[in-house]
């Protein structure tokens, strides 16, 4: 690795970093302003002509706004997990490719953060879906009962293909390199000759 290699690393990683920090810091602090205003005077109240109340609302607003920035942030997750366990970031120059490990892992952290954005809109949006749906509101529980499976399904596929590649890394770790193991097996027998 050249120290220009280096360089890019660290800056890549140092952005990535600051950059999903700061939109995570900003999801939090969103949901503190909602704590906030859910507080003010009347907001248990129903909006007029509706069967939902102001906090409803408010909550419904908040939830769409972190789950798009959780869904926004989900690709700079994913680029920090392969970074810490070791991949290269996707643009770099060299011609090394990522561990699958390093691979699998971050796309496992893609999907999960984009589960997590879905069941924040599901959690954040039926106070106000379930009581204008009324007896419709299973189509809402449907709608992302589907939603939510389009990342679980890749979830579970990320995982299926990292069980290989971590089973042999673990193996590697505690029995020693499969081509080690062939080199000592051969060295430590003696032939039939005596030799």
């Amino acid at each position: 690795m050249s120290p220009n290699d280096s360089a890019i690393g660290t800056a890549l990683d140092r952005d990535t970093v600051r950059s999903a920090s700061r939109l995570l810091i900003g999801a939090l602090a969103v949901v503190g302003v909602l704590a906030v205003v859910t507080l003010l005077p009347g907001i248990d109240r129903l909006v007029p002509f509706a069967s939902v109340i102001f906090a409803a609302v408010a909550t419904g607003v908040v939830a769409l706004a972190v789950a798009g920035i959780l869904l926004y942030a989900a690709p700079k997750f994913a680029l920090l997990t392969r970074l810490a366990l070791g991949g290269r970031a996707a643009d770099s120059e060299s011609d090394a490719r990522p561990s699958r490990i390093a691979e699998n892992a971050g796309g496992t952290a893609y999907w999960l953060v984009v589960f997590g954005a879905v069941l924040v809109a599901y959690r954040g949006l039926a106070g106000v879906a379930v009581p204008l749906l009324n007896d419709a509101a299973w189509a809402y529980d449907a709608a992302f009962l589907f939603a939510a499976l389009v990342p679980v399904v890749f979830l579970v596929a990320r995982l299926t293909v990292t069980v290989d590649p971590l089973a042999d890394a673990i193996a590697d770790r505690v029995a020693g390199d499969e081509g080690d193991g062939d080199a000592s097996a051969a060295t430590a027998t003696p032939d039939r000759d005596g030799g």
